[in-house]
């Protein structure tokens, strides 16, 4: 009973006692049973609610994202028509210049679509054993063909360095932290990135830092929401889904940021027992 109060979890599963005497003990036992049920309910309950508080925003964000391109799509084609029906001389040129907007304005619906489609379809983790090393190694090879930024990697460790996760969702993690380190980087600066790898006893922290410009103080509290960003044609999914996963995990994620001279992300993640 002591080992069972102990590992309560209050928004985990707690496996309830098997006693089956009617004595003070079984008093007991009934009471922290009733206790476990209580507590799975309440936690499904704050978890719905957060998860509909969640969604509302994110439909509130969706539906202003929309609207920025079509509005000037409509504007477009409410010209082009009205062009057409007085007949004017460059109707051509204004068709061509027009249509280049449109196509502009559809790939950002697009991306948006897309941006969406892949933070609303978070597949139901694989919790397997995943050597960090591998992960990396992989990361590394796809982000290779940049021409105008220079990956570093920094590991002492050649065993590997085993976590309990989901391997592609980690995977993901690593390659979007490298990608906004890429995308931070002006192009008349030779960009680059640094990726090192050190444990402690029971965690392996990996940093991703870049030369790129920094992060604004008054957006740094603001950088993991899920409908913040920075860029245009885009929501700001990638660093919620990101903080997302490395939570699922068991771990954390944080970052340092200096103007013009760069950032570092890091994330901690739980060793598996004797990994190292």
């Amino acid at each position: 009973i002591r080992e069972k109060i102990r590992k309560v979890d209050i928004s985990g599963h707690n496996e309830p006692i098997k006693y089956n005497k009617d004595d003070e003990l079984g008093q007991l036992v009934k009471e922290y049973n009733r206790m476990v049920l209580e507590l799975a309910d309440s936690a499904d309950k704050l978890a719905r609610s957060q998860r509909e508080s969640a969604w509302r925003e994110m439909a509130k964000q969706i539906a202003h994202e929309i609207k920025n391109p079509l509005t000037p799509m409509k504007l477009s084609i409410q010209h082009l028509v009205k062009a057409k029906r007085e007949g004017v001389d460059d109707w051509d040129s204004m068709f061509q210049k027009f249509s280049s907007s449109l196509i502009e304005q559809i790939n950002t619906l697009s991306n948006i679509a897309t941006e969406f489609s892949n933070f609303a379809k978070m597949p139901v983790s694989s919790m397997v054993e995943v050597d960090i090393n591998s992960v990396i190694d992989e990361v590394l090879t796809l982000f290779s063909g940049y021409s105008n930024t220079r990956f570093s990697y920094f590991n002492s460790y050649k065993e590997p360095i085993i976590v309990k996760g989901d391997r592609e969702q980690l995977f993901r993690v690593f390659v979007n932290l490298s990608k906004n380190s890429v995308q931070s980087i002006d192009k008349l600066r030779k960009g680059e990135v640094t990726i090192t790898i050190s444990c402690s006893e029971k965690t392996v922290i990996v940093t991703i830092a870049d030369n790129g410009r920094g992060i604004p103080e008054e957006l740094q509290g603001r950088i993991f929401s899920p409908n913040f960003t920075t860029k245009s044609g885009g929501m700001g999914l990638g660093l919620a889904i990101v903080k997302g996963i490395v939570e699922n995990t068991g771990g954390r994620i944080w970052f340092e940021t200096e103007i013009n001279t760069g950032t570092k992300f890091f994330v901690e993640l739980p060793l598996l027992k004797n990994s190292l």
